[in-house]
């Protein structure tokens, strides 16, 4: 018999982890000790496969996973891996699509705050494994024209985001470390605007109003500075409040760099 190829051989272990599949061939392409049956040693990876996943989860996802209790956090998780994984199999990407997951789980009915938590959970997440980028060199822009800064764009460090929520997500979120019987937020306490940011190694969150969120959100996107003011502009939002915005990013050494484009 040929040998299997790397890939073709964690193809077959995969599909058998995951899907059970028919045996008959990864048997032949996997050696045991004599007397010893592949079939016994493959269940141990496959029914340990989702205690893996629950495990990344509550890590990716700690808050959630406080306020759900094991339990539920555990029927979750069969539920999302029925619903058919990511194709990224790296467990800590696992939970990337769980934000969207659970906008339509059951569980949304009775707790319907929680894919707004997820997502800003995983903004940390993220934000938390992003580069360090680059920091701001003010030289860069000492030259720059009002036309110029029409056609800016303004780079952020890796791992900035802002998540917007009908929920108070953010203090929800810093409910994490407590016990669920000590857990009293005020769900009337909304909407709520977050900033997630990372200095050195810590990822920090803070408040954003409405105002600010929305800026910090075009910016993000890559929308060019001029378009962003002719908007704010257009709803009686003087520059002076832009000005104010871009120095406590500065000063939160969000900004990277101002890129003409």
């Amino acid at each position: 018999m040929t040998s299997p190829s790397l890939a073709e051989l964690q193809s077959a272990i995969t599909a058998r982890i995951l899907e059970n599949d028919d045996p008959s061939l990864l048997d032949e392409w996997v050696l045991v000790p004599r007397g010893a049956d592949p079939s016994l040693r493959f269940a141990i990876h496959r029914e340990g496969y989702p205690a893996r996943i629950s495990s990344s989860l509550a890590e990716a996802f700690p808050a959630v996973a406080n306020i759900l209790g094991d339990g539920s956090l555990a029927k979750l998780t069969d539920r999302f891996i029925d619903s058919g994984l990511p194709a990224e199999q790296n467990l800590n990407r696992i939970g990337r699509e769980l934000p969207v997951f659970l906008a339509s789980d059951p569980l949304t009915r009775n707790v319907p705050f929680l894919p707004d938590l997820a997502a800003l959970e995983w903004a940390i997440f993220e934000c938390f494994h992003s580069e360090t980028g680059r920091d701001f060199d003010p030289a860069t822009v000492g030259t720059l024209s009002l036309a110029d800064w029409a056609r800016t764009r303004i780079a952020f460090r890796p791992g900035t985001a802002v998540v917007t929520s009908a929920w108070p997500i953010r203090k929800l979120w810093m409910t994490r470390d407590l016990d669920r019987s000590e857990i009293d937020v005020d769900l009337s306490d909304r909407p709520e605007q977050a900033l997630v940011y990372r200095v050195g190694f810590t990822v920090e969150t803070q408040p954003l109003d409405l105002l600010e969120a929305h800026t910090l959100e075009r910016l993000l996107d890559g929308v060019h500075l001029g378009e962003v003011m002719t908007d704010l502009s257009e709803w009686g939002v003087e520059p002076d409040r832009v000005t104010s915005f871009f120095a406590s990013w500065l000063s939160l050494g969000l900004v990277s760099a101002c890129c003409l484009a």
